[in-house]
């Protein structure tokens, strides 16, 4: 059965699209169960980024969540072993969340893949390569911002520093706020040379080939030149791909859960992120998986304003009738438009269509077995 484009909103063809795109790339369509064990989301809080979980209580009186993220529910469901081959899925699913705008919750539309299988370049690569498609899939100006959390940890590994001061770095690098990280490293009485390269971070961002050149500068141990060497791989897929992409080490998350690389997607006109994403070995190794895996999700929420626009009509055709006429010959009239991909809505010509909730392109009156015009006024 052909669908017609033209009876889709711009939300459902952008949904339609990503859609598409990651079943060209092979990728299985999931779906996660609506709650599971709240124990699930406390173990793993820190990589929920919020406490604010709706729960309930089963018949058996087991503590119950509705799910406020999808990759933790497909973590928990991949098998322990080493898999045979990986894993390419995406899903279209709904999580429940603490609206940022008015402190109540809501379900919020995502979109999203994950690519579960022992983690090598490629994998890596394709990714990030689907990440920045999919941004050209939703057709606004768009940009890409990409970090590497290898790189960042290489570099604070090397000075010794307690979890604590590291993680008073990481909130200063991802505010980047270098003054109270300048603070920090005088506090750990870290030498003045290496804390230059630290706070050296704070001012590289901006497009990537150009920000990747001040990067090499600062390997300095093996953890860093793979993490360069991984960016700068990179730099050439993104090459092919349209948007902007930049390299920002203001990127950053929780070093528990995820290593390597990391992004995030924006789009005009939208002003907060609609995409993230990143590589989140850690996370499986803490849930006791072999595999690593890598993913993003798109908020289809945050999208859902910038893509709505003018609003399109509802149906192409109104048709009102009289009462008494052939209805069999009308409804072959209907089907008939139908198979020409033409929406119909039929009314009865006696309705009061001055209070209509809805609008067509056109409207015609059914007289004697055929259309007639009804001008606009």
């Amino acid at each position: 059965m052909d669908i017609v484009a033209q009876n889709f909103g711009p939300g459902e063809e952008v949904l339609l699209g990503l859609r598409r795109l990651y079943e060209l790339r092979g990728f299985r369509r999931i779906k996660a169960a609506k709650f599971e064990e709240y124990a699930l989301y406390i173990e793993n809080k820190n990589f929920l980024d919020t406490d604010n979980i709706i729960t309930f209580m089963d018949v058996d009186g087991k503590l119950m969540a509705l799910k406020p993220d999808v990759t933790l529910s497909i973590v928990k469901n991949i098998p322990r072993g080493p898999l045979p081959t990986s894993q390419k899925l995406y899903y279209v699913d709904e999580v429940y969340r603490l609206s940022a705008e008015n402190r109540a919750y809501k379900v919020m539309g995502q979109i999203g893949v994950e690519l579960i299988g022992d983690g090598d370049g490629c994998s890596n690569l394709e990714i990030i390569d689907l990440a920045a498609r999919s941004l050209e899939v939703i057709g606004r100006p768009c940009a890409l911002d990409i970090s590497h959390l290898g790189f960042v940890s290489g570099l604070l590994g090397e000075m010794g520093l307690s979890h604590r001061t590291e993680t008073q770095l990481l909130e200063n690098i991802h505010a980047k706020n270098a003054w109270d990280a300048a603070r920090v490293l005088k506090q750990a009485e870290v030498p003045r040379a290496q804390a230059e390269r630290v706070l050296a971070l704070f001012e590289i961002h901006g497009g990537f080939a150009g920000a990747l050149g001040r990067v090499k500068a600062l390997v300095s141990n093996d953890e860093m030149r793979r993490a360069y060497e991984e960016l700068a791989r990179v730099g050439a897929v993104l090459q092919g791909c349209g948007g902007s992409a930049h390299l920002d080490f203001s990127v950053v998350n929780d070093l528990d859960y995820y290593n390597g690389l990391i992004f995030r997607g924006y789009v005009e006109g939208v002003p907060s992120l609609v995409l993230t994403g990143g590589r989140y070995d850690n996370l499986m190794r803490k849930m006791r998986k072999e595999s690593g895996a890598i993913g993003f999700a798109i908020y289809l929420d945050e999208l859902g304003a910038c893509l709505k626009g003018e609003r399109q009509p509802d149906f192409d055709l109104l048709i009102t009738y009289p009462d008494g006429c052939d209805f069999a010959a009308l409804l072959d009239l209907v089907r008939a438009q139908n198979a020409r991909g033409v929406r119909v809505r039929l009314e009865r010509a006696s309705a009061d269509l001055s209070g209509a909730d809805y609008t067509a392109l056109r409207h015609c009156r059914y007289e004697g077995g055929a259309l007639e015009e009804v001008p606009s006024c």
